[in-house]
């Protein structure tokens, strides 16, 4: 080991296993083996976001929560991480490597579409994707209200 380096002995504050340190900043810092032994000894302390928590401040958080769901709050998940909408060829936006209307319907919906069900524009303008133009209907309903729409055009 070179010049001026020791070693320092110390035992870990959660598990007990021994940790054998040299570095300098380690020696002052270093209180556990793992980071399983860190949130272990937190959660064991009851210590959460460093803040030491009681039941009653726990309840307060749960109570927060709920308060803002009540209000129509929803977590977006991943939805937040799409990248930037951008349009293909057919006209369609798209979040990711979803269509955007559907993303909307999926989320007003709290569900998946099914793969029988489609998301239909009822002013026929692939652009806009506001709630109250989109529709969910059966691929069998989609495809009947196209040729009954193509027909009448044709008939004018």
């Amino acid at each position: 080991m070179p010049a001026g380096f020791h070693e320092v002995k110390k035992y870990c504050e959660n598990c007990g296993n021994l940790l054998v340190l040299n570095n300098t900043r380690d020696i002052e810092r270093k209180r556990f083996c793992s980071r399983k032994c860190i949130a272990k000894f937190l959660w064991k302390e009851k210590i959460f976001h460093g803040i030491p928590c009681t039941e009653e401040a726990k309840e307060k958080m749960r109570q927060s929560k709920l308060k803002l769901i009540k209000n129509g709050w929803k977590p977006v998940g991943w939805l937040k991480y799409l990248p930037k909408k951008r349009i293909s060829g057919r006209g369609y936006y798209f979040l990711g490597n979803k269509r955007e209307h559907q993303v909307l319907m999926e989320r007003q919906l709290d569900r998946k579409l099914l793969p029988s069900e489609v998301v239909h524009h009822i002013d026929g303008d692939k652009s806009n994707n506001s709630l109250d133009n989109l529709i969910v209907m059966t691929r069998n309903e989609h495809i009947k209200l196209h040729l009954k729409l193509r027909r009448q055009q044709y008939a004018l």
